[in-house]
């Protein structure tokens, strides 16, 4: 048996998961608005998404080596792969590419959608999962919020941008987020955060790396604020998911998808300060779809 098993977690104090649901909200919203700060004087998407994993891998590998010595485990990482695929790989790629068609606020906001999208993955990946039909309602509620972006064309950008290509890949990174939070609780729970964290590192390098060396982008000069930011991105992301990772072991995958309820908050009111980002009619309507949504899917889940 793998060193890196653990028996079941005993559920954190509500102080304990507030702080990491907090924790977690903040640096993923911060997240959004410091890339696109990054993308708009002129950073690449490739050359950005691939420094970031690639950081954030060798300081994972790092510790494992010095400080886990755990022996390989087989399972371990292939379900950490699988997991990483959609959690990691597919959401940095989707929403960075996004960034460059709608605002950082207006991703943020699609993010907080991804409760309701748990629910119906949860529903086909773990049919023991009692879903109710006010969780079926939550999806459609959800569902027009996103939509009513698409109908109206908002962007969150000043006449620039494009939903239907920024909100398509967003909504793609959603999804990613919907299904890896099931995945999460799935299979995390059975291993150290950090054995963890660290096995879902290898996929996620190994994909980076080819489409960057496939794609001819080049390692770029960064000033030293690029350079400050990246490594403010870096931490934010890993604190983010490591927050995420160590209440996801020991509450329900929606009581963690909660979380969302804050990422757009940070993300919306970050973007209008810092890049002069649009908040309008249109993002209020949609928010007040989403938020609606969250309150359906997620009653059930307090009230128990």
């Amino acid at each position: 048996m793998s060193k890196s098993f653990t028996p079941p977690l005993e559920k954190p104090s509500i102080v304990k998961t507030i702080i990491c649901l907090f924790t977690a909200a903040f640096m993923w919203g911060s997240s959004n608005v410091i890339a696109r700060s990054l993308l708009i004087e002129g950073v690449n998407e490739i050359f950005l998404v691939t420094a970031r994993v690639s950081i954030i891998g060798s300081l994972l590998f790092s510790y494992s080596l010095f400080f886990n010595r755990e022996k390989f485990d087989k399972k371990l990482l292939k379900e950490a792969s699988l997991t990483s695929f959609s959690s990691i790989f597919l959401v940095s790629w989707s929403f960075i590419f996004a960034l460059q068609y709608i605002s950082s606020g207006l991703v943020t906001l699609m993010i907080s959608s991804a409760p309701v999208f748990t629910v119906m993955w949860l529903k086909i990946l773990l049919k023991e999962e009692k879903i109710s039909v006010s969780k079926y309602i939550a999806i459609a509620v959800g569902f027009s919020g996103i939509a009513y972006l698409f109908i109206s064309r908002e962007t969150g950008l000043l006449e620039e941008g494009n939903i239907f290509v920024g909100g398509s890949l967003a909504f793609i990174g959603v999804q990613g987020i919907a299904f890896a939070t099931v995945l999460n609780r799935k299979y995390a729970p059975k291993y150290k955060v950090s054995s963890w964290l660290t096995y879902q590192y290898p996929l996620v390098l190994t994909l980076s790396w080819a489409a960057f060396l496939i794609s001819g982008v080049g390692i770029e000069s960064l000033d030293p604020s690029q350079q400050l930011r990246l490594s403010v991105l870096v931490v934010f992301n890993l604190g983010a998911f490591m927050s995420f990772t160590w209440l996801i072991q020991r509450v329900s995958a929606l009581l963690v998808a909660t979380v969302d309820y804050l990422v757009p908050v940070v993300g919306v009111t970050a973007g209008v300060v810092f890049l002069n980002e649009v908040f309008n009619q249109n993002i209020i309507i949609s928010g007040i779809f989403i938020f609606i949504s969250l309150v359906i899917s997620t009653r059930e889940e307090f009230a128990n």
